[in-house]
C-alpha cells in the first residue's frame, strides 16, 4: 500500500470511497480516504456493486472496541474482506478464526511455544540471520530488502516446525501465491485458481509433515499441535491442517512489509544523518516502524447482535471491518500522525489488534526480547548501510506496494 501524508484539511467525497477496491491501496490514496472517514463518517457503510456490503470503523477507539468485544463481534464468520462472499472454511477451527472460550484453549496450550523464553532461545540464530541478510547492502549493488527479509519469518517458522531448510523457498512462493494471488509473479490463471492451488499444495505438504510427526514425534511445533485438546478432544485432521497453514502464513508478509516501509523512511534525509537520530531509543524505533507501516490494514468481524454506534444501527449478521492502518493515524490519538518519529512517546498503536486475538508474543516484555536479540544487530548494520548510501550514489530503486 502507498504510504501518503495528506493535508490534514483535505477530504474526498464519501460516495467516491471504495474500501473494497484493491487499486485504492496500490495506486490511490487510502490514507486520504480514511482521514475523510474519521472526520465525517466514523461508521461508514460500504456498498458493493457485486456482493455483500460492509461497515467500516476507522477511529482507534472504535477499532479497539470491535476487535475486543468478542461477545458482540465474532471472528468465526470470516476475518477479511476477501471472505465476504463465501463462508470461512476455517471458521471455528483455525485459532485466529475462533472466539473465546475455544480461542483461549488454543492460546493456553500454545503459549509456551511463543513465550519470551522461546524467543530468547533463538537469539543467536536470529542475530546471525540478520547479519547475513543486511551484509549485501554494504556491497554497492541492488539489494532487495523486502525479498531478503521475507525469509526471516519463514526461516524462524521452519525452525519451530522442524521443516527442512531446502523447503523454505518453495513455501515462501506458495505463501505469497495464497496471500497475493493477483500478483503476476505468482499467478497461475485467475486469482481464485492461484489461491486454491497454493492452499492445496500447502495442505498436501503439511499432511506429509503431520504423518511424519505422528511416526516420529519430536520437540517441534507440529508434534506439539498433535497433543492439543480443544473441547475435550484432540484436534481433527482438518483442524490440524488449517492451524499449520495459519502458523506458516502468520508473519511472512507483514514482517517484510514493516521492514521495507521503515527502510524507505530511514533512507530519507534528516539533518544529514537520516531519519534515525543517533540518540533515538531502539524501543521507540520499533514501535514507530510498526505504527508507520501498519502491515495489516484491516480485520473483519460479524455482529452477533444489533449494535448502536455513531447514531446508526449495525444489524446482527452484518460484516464490520476495523481499519487498523487508519486507527494508527488517528489525529485524536497521535500528534503529527503522518510524521515518522522514532522518539514518539507514548505510542499506543494497535498494529497487533486488540482483545483476545492480540498476539501473546507482542507484549512489551516478550517483544523486548526480540528487540534485544535482533534489533541491536539490525541497527548497527543498517546504520552502516544507510550511512554508506548517503555518502555514495546509492538510491532507493522502488517503494514497496501492497493491497488491502
Amino acid at each position: 500500500m502507498r504510504i501518503t501524508a495528506p493535508d490534514p484539511r483535505e477530504r474526498v467525497r464519501l460516495d467516491g470511497i471504495d474500501l473494497a477496491d484493491k487499486t485504492l491501496y496500490a495506486q490511490g490514496d487510502a490514507h486520504l480516504a480514511w482521514q475523510t472517514l474519521r472526520a465525517e463518517s466514523p461508521l461508514f457503510w460500504q456498498s458493493r456493486s457485486a456482493g455483500e456490503g460492509f461497515w467500516a470503523v476507522t477511529r482507534l477507539k472504535d477499532v479497539r472496541r470491535v476487535l475486543s468485544e468478542h461477545e458482540t463481534f465474532t471472528s468465526e464468520a470470516g476475518t477479511a474482506i476477501a471472505m465476504l462472499d463465501s463462508p470461512d472454511p476455517a471458521g471455528g477451527s483455525m485459532m485466529q478464526s475462533t472466539d473465546p472460550p475455544r480461542h483461549h484453549e488454543y492460546r493456553r496450550q500454545l503459549a509456551g511455544r511463543f513465550s519470551s523464553n522461546a524467543a530468547a532461545s533463538q537469539a543467536e540464530w536470529i542475530r546471525s540471520f540478520v547479519r547475513k541478510t543486511v551484509e549485501p547492502a554494504l556491497d554497492g549493488g541492488v539489494w532487495d530488502a523486502a525479498a531478503a527479509f521475507t525469509r526471516l519469518p519463514m526461516a524462524v517458522g521452519a525452525r519451530m516446525m522442524d521443516l527442512p531448510d531446502e523447503d523454505i523457498d518453495r513455501l515462501i512462493h506458495l505463501a505469497f501465491s495464497s496471500l497475493a494471488p493477483g500478483d503476476p509473479h505468482f499467478s497461475r490463471g485467475t486469482e481464485q485458481a492461484t489461491a486454491l492451488s497454493a492452499h492445496f499444495e500447502i495442505m498436501l505438504y503439511f499432511e506429509e509433515r503431520l504423518a511424519e510427526a505422528r511416526k516420529n514425534p519430536a520437540d517441534d511445533l507440529i508434534s506439539h499441535l498433535l497433543t492439543l485438546t480443544v473441547d475435550g478432544r484432540p484436534l481433527a485432521d482438518d483442524e490440524l491442517l488449517v492451524n499449520c497453514l495459519s502458523l506458516l502464513l502468520g508473519a511472512v508478509v507483514t514482517t517484510a512489509q514493516t521492514i521495507s516501509a521503515t527502510l524507505v523512511e530511514l533512507a530519507g534525509p534528516r539533518d544529514g544523518e537520516g531519519r534515525w537520530p543517533r540518540d533515538a531509543p531502539l524501543d521507540g524505533l520499533v514501535d514507530e516502524a510498526l505504527r508507520w507501516s501498519s502491515p495489516v490494514n484491516h480485520f473483519m468481524r460479524r455482529a452477533r447482535v444489533d449494535v448502536e454506534m455513531h447514531g446508526q444501527t449495525i444489524r446482527a449478521g452484518d460484516a464490520v471491518t476495523a481499519w487498523i492502518a487508519s486507527a494508527n493515524r488517528d489525529e485524536e490519538v497521535f500528534a503529527r500522525p503522518y510524521e515518522f518519529d522514532p522518539t514518539r512517546s507514548p505510542n499506543p498503536h494497535i498494529v497487533f489488534g486488540a482483545g483476545s486475538h492480540r498476539p501473546s508474543t507482542r507484549p512489551e516484555g516478550d517483544h523486548r526480547r526480540y528487540r534485544d536479540c535482533a534489533g541491536t544487530e539490525h541497527r548497527r548494520r543498517l546504520s552502516t548501510a544507510l550511512g554508506a548510501q548517503r555518502n555514495s550514489r546509492r538510491r532507493l530503486d522502488r517503494k514497496p506496494v501492497r493491497g488491502y
